[in-house]
């Protein structure tokens, strides 16, 4: 009864200490863990029986056991998790169970100090010792992973002591392990277990391909060797290790065929935004390309939000943290953890953080529940059956509550000589989807990258067909007229008005402000920052610090694509007998640009 009562006691630890590790730390992937718990309990109701010698009873819960443990295992070790390429494992994992099976009935099983020994036990604890060995070869110094493999070695001593040597010595690597799994949930290293990673795809080798071949014939080929000898006395274990490698092999044989099917759909889908870009002729048209692109790469409830951002001003509406520095063709933001909810209402409301349902209903209930805690305790197996469907229904997404954010820089050149204001696509949803699509995105934003920046050169081109055009068609005329850039830089001046300023050239970088009197350039900022049009009047300054007095009407064609600016036509109003005569009535004086007040006062007092 004791012992019955110690197998209790540390199942129900191991156990709770698991689930208070999930609760607490909240790892990418809930379900290996939740696999794991079930086997420990399993393990510990399987205990439990053989205490009262209930061996059937005891046998069918150590398989269930088994069974779990495998789960568990698939889990861990699946295609995104921190095995970036697990193929290579479950090879060597068939190539390791049928050798045993090979060293168990030739060289083992016919001794005697070792007929009390399950085979199918050590066969199954070797393998798992195997996946524990990988797991601390790819996240080396992981404390999580170092207890998993110190559990598995308790295992296999426990299996391999305890027919040898009956007692509480024997059962001691059981208590190890019972111990180890639990603490290895507890500790913050677990979440680096099942933290989301790029798959890739395996090269194809013949070698491996034979040495899973051998693997997989193993088993009938030692059935066959014991049946021509007279007898199958190892009937079990052969059995066991056959199904062990054809699991093995079905399970590199499904990743492979996943593997190869995601990557056709990502081709085209890769093939068909390449057609839609190309056949973009302006920006809404590559968003809407983009856009149907992300929709083909990523799964629909892997994806909350996209934005598309072709300059760096759409970019920073999105108050995203600076890039890291350097080019980078991608980079990660830290994701948003959705707080745990408390006992108390909040004393501002906070900003709103997007949250599965399930997530909702239970602040709602923690927040309703701040004045009355009876209501709250009655309702504590509701929401405790709410927070494991929530766990399993993101046992391959991302963290519930927790969201990643992939940022693709449009650049294609350091330079960035065809769009110099940048831009980035920017996705958010679950790590895991957007680690698995991660080369493609960085390729489709490149193809957008490079979209962009040809109708930017297409469109420059326009604009300076147009310029020539304007510049012949006007070469003769008095028109004093000018082309600004959306910054006010000046990217045409007729010849007239060449002629009036007496510069022949103008600075490539020269803007309106530069030309006009330092009294006026504030109006002239306010008037143009403003957009829209309008009429102003100023004094354009020559070189010999003489005056130039015009009337500005301005018209705002930014949204123009062949002109993308404002157009300036101008008046020369130098010689008028009286300036404040040709503008329009006003009531205060002091509402007169500061060059006719000026003027006005030259022209009373010039004697």
């Amino acid at each position: 009864m004791s012992r019955a009562i110690e197998w209790i006691l540390l199942g129900a630890g191991s156990c709770t200490a698991i689930i208070v590790g999930l609760r607490r730390h909240r790892p990418a992937r809930v379900v290996p863990w939740l696999l794991l718990a079930g086997a420990v309990a399993v393990l510990a109701i399987g205990d439990v029986f053989y205490a009262f010698d209930e061996m059937s009873f005891a046998t069918g819960f150590y398989l269930a056991m088994f069974v779990l443990v495998a789960g568990a295992l698939w889990q861990f070790t699946q295609g995104g998790s921190v095995l970036v390429d697990r193929a290579r494992l479950l090879d060597l994992l068939a190539f390791a169970c049928a050798a045993l099976l090979v060293v168990w009935v030739f060289a083992i099983g016919d001794n005697g100090f070792a007929g009390e020994i399950s085979a199918s036990d050590v066969m199954g604890s070797l393998l798992l010792i195997g996946v524990a060995v990988r797991l601390n070869l790819a996240v080396r110094g992981n404390v999580a992973a170092m207890l998993l493999l110190t559990g598995s070695i308790g295992l296999l001593a426990g299996d391999v002591l305890y027919p040898l040597f009956p007692g509480e010595a024997g059962e001691t690597g059981y208590r190890v392990l019972y111990v180890t799994w639990g603490l290895a949930a507890l500790h913050p290293s677990m979440v680096r277990l099942t933290q989301p990673m790029t798959p890739s795809t395996p090269r194809w080798r013949g070698r491996w391909a034979a040495l899973l071949g051998a693997s997989v014939a193993t088993p009938p080929l030692v059935l066959l060797i014991e049946a021509l000898q007279g007898g199958v006395n190892d009937g079990v274990p052969i059995a066991i290790a056959a199904a062990i490698t054809l699991t093995l092999t079905i399970t590199r044989l499904a990743d492979s065929a996943t593997l190869n099917s995601q990557a056709l759909g990502r081709e085209q889908g890769l093939r068909g935004a390449s057609t839609a870009l190309v056949a973009a002729a302006d920006v809404p048209a590559v968003d809407e390309a983009v856009r149907n692109a992300v929709a083909v790469l990523l799964p629909r409830d892997a994806l909350r939000r996209v934005v598309f951002a072709p300059d760096d001003r759409g970019l920073a509406a999105e108050a995203l943290p600076p890039p890291p520095p350097g080019r980078h063709r991608t980079w990660w933001v830290a994701p948003t953890v959705v707080s745990r909810p408390s006992a108390t209402v909040p004393s501002a409301p906070a900003a709103p953080v997007s949250r599965p349902a399930d997530a909702v209903i239970e602040a709602g209930a923690a927040g309703s529940s701040a004045n009355t805690a009876r209501p709250l305790r009655r309702r504590g197996p509701a929401r405790m059956t709410r927070r494991f469907g929530a766990w399993s229904r993101s046992g391959a997404a991302g963290r519930d509550g927790e969201e990643a954010t992939l940022v693709c820089p449009l650049w294609l050149e350091p330079l960035a000589v065809a769009r110099p204001s940048g831009g980035a696509l920017v996705l958010t949803g679950r790590r895991d989807g957007l680690a698995a699509a991660h080369d493609a995105l960085e390729v489709l934003a490149g193809q957008a990258a490079l979209a962009l920046d040809r109708i930017s050169l297409v469109e420059a081109v326009g604009r300076r067909d147009s310029d020539l055009y304007l510049r012949a068609v006007i070469s003769n005329t008095a028109d004093l007229m000018l082309v600004l850039d959306e910054d006010q830089r000046i990217r045409y001046a007729s010849p007239a008005l060449h002629d009036l300023l007496g510069d022949d050239e103008l600075s490539p970088l020269a803007t309106l402000e530069d030309l006009v009197h330092p009294d006026d350039r504030g109006q002239i900022r306010r008037a143009f920052t403003a957009g829209g049009d309008g009429t102003i009047f100023c004094a354009l300054r020559r070189p010999d610090h003489s005056q130039a007095l015009v009337e500005a009407t301005y018209r705002d064609l930014r949204g123009d694509r062949l002109v993308q600016g404002f157009v300036i036509t101008m008046r020369n109003v130098t010689e008028s007998q009286d300036i404040a005569d040709t503008i329009p009535h006003r009531d205060q004086l002091d509402e007169l640009p500061a060059w006719v007040n000026r003027r006005s006062a030259q022209h009373k007092f010039r004697y």
